[in-house]
Formats: C-alpha cells, structure tokens, sequence
C-alpha cells in the first residue's frame, strides 16, 4: 500500500529558493539532506554524500555497468560518474537532468547530457540497450508507475531497466525538500522511495518483468526486462 502525504509540489529535485543542490555540486561536496517538506507526516530523512556522487564510479558501479549493453542512458545522471565509467567501458552513454549544475559537471568530465526531464523528448526512443536508475532516482517525479512507464517507452526491446531500491520495503510518495548542512532548503518537490516490493508491484503494471534482484554491498538492484 502507498503512503502519500501532503499535496503535489511542481518543484524539481533540490532545486529553487536557496539552490542546495546546485550550491553543494559547485564545491564539489558536503551533505544534503532529503526529508519531507514543513511539518508533514513523511518518511525519515535521507543524506547524500555529495562528494561521492563528484567522485569516480565505485568498483561495484563498474562491474554493474560492465554486465550491460549500450546505449545506456543514464536517467538523473547528476555529476557524471557513472557516464564518465560508461564511456571508459566503450558504452556510448547519455544522461539526462533537471539541474543546470549537475548537466556542466557531467560535461567537463567529458559526458554527454541533456539539461531536461525524462519526461521531455529524450533522443534514440526505443532503442536504449540499458537504462539506469540509480542513486534513488527511482523516486523521481513522484510516481513510480509514471518513471516506469516512461522508461519503458525508451528501452530497446531486449534491453534493461537497472533499478536501485531501498533495502527496506518501503512504498512512500510525499512533497521532500533538499538542505544542506547550513539549513538552506529547496523549494519543494514531489518524491518517491520504493523497496523490492513497491517496484516489483508496479512493474507488472507498467510492462516489466523483475528479471532479477541483488544485494550488493549494503545495496540493492532489480534488473527489469521489457515484456
């Protein structure tokens, strides 16, 4: 069952008012927080470590990438690391975000992205050999059913979705806001945070099949097929 709280904000992740994510990304580190916006009932709150997403793709990333067949697209690719390793790999690789920041931090590590939302036009629609949804992007926009749906508007017939998901079974949609460590906030925007079950629910319903699910390293990844 999903737990929704609050009315739908219309921002985008961490960005608005005093720019958090935006601020965070040009020192190039620092901790961000997502929790629910004012004082509504919501989920715990989440800390991102910037600092790891500007850094180069982990091992485990790697390995991740090197058992997937390009193009890759890489939805909320945030700084970089992981086209950056894509590319490395010999995978043509794409990305797509919201954040001005985050699309000129890709860029000067070489990386091809797109300032824009998966939901607007994306380039090579239904031929992507692999899409990424990483980093808790699966929260995107706030529904899980939309990002799924999309994504499968994009994927190649034999492709695959690779999907990070909480490793409890959490099912929650609630408007969040991003602060830093100096109490600066995003305006507010709508969110997601799904476990095994909440994906594999919705993926039935949006043309997807959960080829497999792993627990790596204190994380967890369900790869989806096309059906």
């Amino acid at each position: 069952m999903t737990v929704s709280a609050g009315p739908a904000p219309v921002g985008l992740f961490g960005q608005g008012a005093h720019e958090p994510y935006e601020c965070a990304l040009r020192l190039g580190g620092g901790t961000l927080t997502l929790r629910p916006a004012g004082q509504g009932s919501g989920p715990g709150d989440v800390s991102f470590d910037v600092q790891g997403w500007c850094a180069e793709a982990t091992v485990l990333e790697v390995l991740l990438l090197q058992s997937l067949n390009g193009p890759v697209l890489d939805v909320g690719c945030g700084p970089g690391r992981l086209l950056s390793a894509a590319q490395s790999l010999g995978l043509a690789a794409l990305g797509v975000d919201t954040s001005p920041e985050a699309v000129r931090y890709a860029r000067g590590r070489g990386a091809r992205a797109l300032e824009r939302s998966i939901f607007a036009v994306i380039p090579q629609s239904g031929s992507w050999g692999s899409i990424l949804l990483l980093d808790g992007n699966i929260g995107i926009g706030g529904s899980v059913t939309a990002l799924l749906r999309r994504c499968r508007q994009l994927i190649a017939a034999h492709g695959t979705l690779l999907v990070e998901v909480e490793a409890d079974d959490v099912d929650v949609v609630f408007p969040a806001v991003l602060e830093d460590a100096e109490g600066h906030l995003s305006d507010p925007f709508c969110w997601a945070r799904a476990g095994t079950s909440a994906l594999a629910s919705r993926a039935e319903r949006t043309g997807w099949s959960v080829a497999s699910t792993q627990r790596l390293q204190g994380r967890v990844f369900c790869r989806l097929r096309p059906v």
